[in-house]
């Protein structure tokens, strides 16, 4: 296995991995359904990679990228136990189906955890599928029900 940090070569692929995974969980029929959706994600990526706002990773196989994860950065006023405020948001972690359970999901989140913990941020998040929620709780992550969720903008 080969996880590295991606680079901006890769973004056409962490864009193309984004799309399938929206198939995955049922919010597009098909990977070129939304070509708006498309192109904002692969701006977002690249304006993420130039600002240093989000890092992604990858596991590349046989020179193609088959799985990637994406640890958005940002900052909260201090609280108690994070004077910094600094957080991270785990997102876009998907492995292509035919190279799944070789533990691609779980080398990309050790990466990801290397790094949280290398720049001190003081607490990591995400929304789990229910397929990946296992994963996610053996590297400690558990449920958080004070956590609330609106979509202002519908």
């Amino acid at each position: 296995m080969k996880v590295r940090e991606a680079l901006a070569a890769d973004i056409p692929a962490l864009t193309t991995l984004r799309m399938a995974l929206f198939c995955e969980v049922g919010e597009l029929a098909r990977p070129d359904e939304d070509p708006v959706l498309r192109e904002a994600t692969q701006a977002y990526f690249i304006q993420a990679q130039e600002e240093g706002s989000a890092r992604s990773w990858v596991e590349e196989e046989e020179g193609e990228v088959v799985a990637c994860a994406t640890l958005a950065l940002f900052v909260r006023p201090p609280y108690p136990g994070n004077l910094a405020g600094r957080e991270g948001y785990l997102l876009n972690i998907y492995t292509r189906p035919a190279w799944r359970r070789r533990g691609m999901a779980n080398a990309l989140l050790v990466a990801m955890v290397a790094y949280a913990r290398e720049q001190q941020l003081g607490k990591l998040w995400l929304h789990a599928s229910s397929d990946g929620r296992a994963i996610y709780e053996r590297f400690g992550f558990a449920g958080n029900p004070a956590c609330l969720e609106c979509v202002p903008a519908r």
